[in-house]
């Protein structure tokens, strides 16, 4: 029993003294500089976005033209007639079965 209050005995002085240490080198320690905010990394890919997105813009506008451009209803129709194509590739390999 003895021995095992002088090992608590010796952890609690220990611990006590390096607080007490600790404690000195905060006081002695002198004031740091508030240190410079730092870039948000969410700020800086904002800008990539933006000027990837300007880089890309002429480019766009350059590969669509007046005659290349589609209207909704031809659109639906070319669709619409793949898929009737489609259909009917599927009714013509579920015949010879």
């Amino acid at each position: 029993m003895r021995r095992l209050f002088g090992w608590t005995a010796g952890l609690v002085g220990i611990a006590a003294l390096a607080r007490l240490l600790a404690a000195r080198r905060d006081r002695a320690a002198p004031a740091l500089p508030p240190a410079p905010p730092a870039e948000d990394p969410a700020e800086e890919l904002r800008r990539k976005l933006a000027e990837s997105r300007d880089a890309d813009a002429p480019s766009a506008e350059a590969t669509t033209t007046p005659e290349a451009v589609e209207s909704l209803e031809e659109r639906r129709a070319r669709v619409h007639a793949k898929a009737q194509e489609a259909l009917e590739a599927m009714d013509d390999l579920e015949e010879p079965a």
